[in-house]
């Protein structure tokens, strides 16, 4: 059962923060996906060539590369997560439960809602 939503939050302005956080993160994420998608098509067909190759100074460049692929990956799972959040919040606010913690069933405070709209626990459930 969702609890009364909260009279001290001005639950518009909270929609429309994460609405432009979801509309900027997704932007990001398309873009990212975009310039990833840009740089497989330059580096050719073959797959192993852009990795290994006879010369060391190349196979420094490749793994150079790998880190920088698996940075952009954890990168992109994280706008992911945060995304799935900014939803889950989206549907809070539809609920009427949003701004109240998950945890303890206390009200968030409002500026870290300000800071962080989709946050879902108070600092100390959080801890």
């Amino acid at each position: 059962m969702a609890q009364p939503q909260r009279a001290d939050l001005k639950i518009e302005e909270f929609r429309k923060l994460l609405l432009e956080e979801r509309a900027r993160l997704t932007g990001d994420l398309k873009e990212e996906k975009a310039e990833e998608l840009e740089e497989a098509r330059d580096a050719g067909d073959n797959e192993l060539s852009r990795y290994a190759t006879f010369d060391p100074g190349d196979n420094a460049d490749s793994g150079v590369i790998l880190q920088d692929e698996e940075r952009s990956e954890l990168q992109q799972e994280n706008v992911e997560a945060i995304l799935r959040d900014i939803d889950h919040a989206l549907a809070r606010i539809e609920e009427g439960s949003y701004g109240i913690c998950e945890v303890t069933g206390k009200p968030i405070p409002v500026a870290r809602l300000r800071a962080i709209p989709w946050a879902t626990m108070t600092v100390e459930a959080a801890e």
